[in-house]
Order: structure tokens, then C-alpha cells, then sequence
């Protein structure tokens, strides 16, 4: 990684030659950022990897100190490459050692006549190895004897970074790319002209949401210290999963759109767009057949990344990624029954000042085939509709009973509807409300 991380001096007054006091100050350059997703343990490799310390330290003739640059131990290890160098000729450093633990340290001495007292700065090539995704602070200091700087702390410690050798940023490991649903809603006009709920109202036609996948603001960089880019972490495998009920889209050449591109794949309840590492912002948009009603339901999405080598991702999701709703009216008998000697009917009511049309959809159990009749009518204004169901269920495979589903092209609030079963023989009679889906 190119990283210069200078380890600044503040200024220490009234300071003699001889005395063995001083100061080092870490530097407030800001973090070097690297993709959270490299798999770790990881080396950063970038050949211009330096650390420069600047000491404002008096020397006395030849005065022996010891340095030693720390790191967070959990995080990394640091190794030495080649052989520090100063800026001061007579200031000569030591073999470095600690290599491949979280500290190094090495000696300093001073060869001058008479002591040194400018600024020396240390620069010394080091290969940083990250061992997880927790962020890596240093420090550097300076102590009186060689295995105190080997041991670190406060003994023997005569400068350094801060107070007490407080750590300062070093690296930090912060994610490379952003996967994020705005969920949103598109409402199935009971009133399509080309059947209730066959298409949806409005110029936003189906767009139930948006859905964004790329990198952040700021990419972060790779182990080599450049940006990194999609192509680096993300495998041509990679797709966004969108879950919901899609079952009004599968024909025709009707489906389901991110950002204006056909899902690669789809079934009644799942979308698969296959990204890979190309970015994409934009809408996500059901498109029907217009020929089959479209039901309500709520839609996820979720990246399901598969990562290059070198990368560890997981799957983001899943995302609420928005909603398709009904307006008009929808009503429904849970199990309506036209046994023999029985009297079964439906009614419906309209407040409303204008007729209303109505379309009842039949569901029956499995094995069981339904004969059907009479399927759409219209509810009068201020008036009401009683339906025979015993027109409308014509004939049974099997038990004599089914579930109807009724929309209205009506406001919610205008429209009620009552099934009723009678038994002429004992005179009793038996009412129930029909429910409105997803409000009981």
C-alpha cells in the first residue's frame, strides 16, 4: 500500500542538549482505507508502504535510545523491509526486530560530536499484514533500554506518540460497495380497461420500488493500494434475487424489469437478474400480461454475490423492495356451500350513486372441479344485488362448496357484501359478512 504515515514531533521548549527528554506526536493524516471484503489474513503489498517518524529528541554524544512503532495487536503485524533510514548522517538505527509480531523496534544512535538537537525523521519500508477487519492504530515511542522497547509500556518509556503512547489511525477496513432497496408502491387498477386489476394505474405504471448495487462514494483500496473496482470483487455469477408473486407475468412477454432490463429468469414468485460485477441503479417494475388480474403482495430483494478469489462477501438481504396494492373494492366467502334443499346466495349492496360492476373469481379444493356460470354482473346505484349462487356453482367433482373472491370496480367504503345459507325445512338462517382480504 503507498502509505506515508509521518509520526510528527511537537515542540518541546526549553530543552537542553543534554537532557533525555523529548517528544514524538503521531501525525493526524487520516486512515488508509482498504475493502472490508479481502479475505484475511492479507498482506498489503504496495512496494511504497513507509512509515515516517520525526523525533524532536536531543541527543548527547553518543547517546544509545531505543525506538519501537506498535500496532493494534489483534489486527496486523508489521514486517521490516530492507533498513530504516535517517535524515540525520550522523544518527545511525539498528537491525529492526519484531518481524511479523504487531511491534518492531530497533536501536538509535548518536555519533555526532557534541549531540544532535534537530529533528531527526526515521523513514523505514514496512509490509503490513491484516489479520481481521477490526481498524489498526500505531504508536511510537522511544525508551531508555532494549527490552523495554521489546515489552513496551510506560517503563522506561522517555517519549511518544501522545500521552502514555496513545494509538493513533493507521488502517482501516471499510466496506467497498452498497446494495440498498427504496421500497415504493404500484397500485392494480380494479378499473383496467382491460380487466379489473389487469394493469396498474397511474404513469408509474408496475415500478413497486427501486433497487441500487455498486460501489460506495469512496471505494476503499485493494491490498495493492488501488481503488478497488467491481470487477475485482464481484464473479459473473452474481445476481439480485426479488421475491414476491409475479404469477400475473409469466406470459405474453410480460415479466419483470431493473432498470428497464428483463429479469434473466423468473417463476411465479421469484425474479433473477444476473449482475455480475456491472452496477446498476434503478427501478424495478412488474409488467403484466394485462389477460390475468394482478394480486397484491409484498416483494424482497437480496444480492446474492459470489465472490472473487481474494474476496469474502455475503449475501445483503433480504431487502423490503416494495409493494403492489389493489384499490377498488375486494370481498370475499371463505367457504360457501350449495348443499341439495338448501338455499345459498351472495348479496351485495352499493351506497354509491353509480352502478358498479362486479367479476367473482372460484376457488375449489384440489380434485375438485367446478362448473361456473354468471361470473360478472353489475351492483346497482344505492341498491342491491342478490346473487343465487346455485347459478353461479353449476356443478361439483366432488363436496358441493367453494371460497369466492368478488371485486368491485367501487370505492372500498361503498361496497358490503353477505353470503347467506338458509334451511327452508327447520326455518334457520345463517349470515355472514364476507371479509375483505388482509383486514381481518
Amino acid at each position: 500500500m503507498s502509505l506515508n504515515k509521518k509520526l510528527l514531533a511537537g515542540t518541546i521548549a526549553g530543552l537542553l542538549v543534554s537532557a533525555n527528554a523529548g517528544a514524538v506526536v503521531l501525525g493526524v493524516d487520516p486512515y488508509r482505507d482498504y475493502a472490508i471484503e479481502l479475505t484475511k489474513p492479507v498482506t498489503l503489498t504496495d512496494v511504497g508502504d513507509t512509515i515516517e517518524a520525526t523525533l524532536n529528541y536531543n541527543f548527547s554524544d553518543g547517546e544509545v535510545r531505543y525506538g519501537r512503532l506498535e500496532c493494534t495487536a489483534l489486527s496486523a503485524t508489521l514486517t521490516p523491509v530492507g533498513v530504516p533510514t535517517t535524515s540525520a548522517p550522523g544518527v545511525t538505527l539498528g537491525a529492526v526486530n519484531g518481524a511479523g509480531t504487531p511491534a518492531l523496534f530497533f536501536s538509535i544512535t548518536d555519533n555526532v560530536v557534541g549531540g544532535t538537537t534537530s529533528a531527526i525523521q526515521i523513514q523505514f519500508n514496512v509490509t503490513t499484514q491484516l489479520l481481521n477487519n477490526g481498524n489498526v492504530d500505531c504508536a511510537f515511542s522511544i525508551y531508555d533500554q532494549p527490552s523495554q522497547a521489546q515489552a513496551g509500556g510506560n517503563t522506561g518509556r522517555i517519549a511518544s506518540a501522545g500521552t502514555n503512547g496513545v494509538f493513533r489511525p493507521f488502517v482501516r477496513s471499510v466496506p467497498s460497495f452498497a446494495f440498498t432497496a427504496t421500497p415504493g408502491t404500484a397500485t392494480a387498477d380494479v378499473e383496467a380497461m382491460t380487466g379489473a386489476y389487469t394493469d396498474f394505474l397511474g404513469l408509474s405504471a408496475g415500478i413497486f420500488g427501486q433497487l441500487s448495487y455498486g460501489l460506495v462514494a469512496l471505494p476503499p483500496r485493494n491490498a495493492n493500494g488501488a481503488i478497488i473496482t467491481m470487477a475485482n470483487l464481484f464473479a459473473p455469477a452474481t445476481r439480485i434475487v426479488v421475491l414476491g408473486d409475479f404469477s400475473a407475468a409469466l406470459a405474453g412477454g410480460a415479466g419483470v424489469e431493473l432498470n428497464g432490463t428483463a429479469a434473466t429468469t423468473r417463476t411465479a414468485a421469484q425474479a433473477n437478474f444476473v449482475v455480475g460485477a456491472v452496477a446498476v441503479t434503478g427501478p424495478l417494475e412488474y409488467i403484466p400480461t394485462t389477460l390475468t388480474p394482478i394480486l397484491e403482495s409484498l416483494y424482497t430483494a437480496t444480492l446474492e454475490a459470489t465472490a472473487n478469489a481474494g474476496f469474502t462477501i455475503a449475501n445483503v438481504g433480504p431487502l423490503a423492495a416494495g409493494q403492489i396494492v389493489r384499490n377498488g373494492t375486494q370481498l370475499q366467502a371463505p367457504l360457501a356451500q350449495v348443499p341439495a334443499g338448501y338455499i345459498s346466495r351472495m348479496v351485495l349492496t352499493n351506497t354509491g350513486n353509480v352502478a358498479r360492476p362486479y367479476t367473482i373469481a372460484v376457488q375449489g379444493e384440489t380434485g375438485n372441479t367446478i362448473g361456473t356460470a354468471n361470473l360478472t354482473g353489475t351492483v346497482p346505484a344505492n341498491g342491491t344485488r342478490v346473487i343465487e349462487l346455485p347459478t353461479v356453482l353449476t356443478s361439483f367433482t366432488a363436496a358441493p362448496r367453494a371460497t369466492l373472491n368478488v371485486t368491485i370496480a367501487a370505492p372500498n367504503n361503498q361496497i358490503q357484501g353477505l353470503y347467506q345459507i338458509v334451511n327452508p325445512a327447520a326455518g334457520s338462517v345463517s349470515n355472514h359478512i364476507m371479509v375483505r382480504p388482509g383486514t381481518n
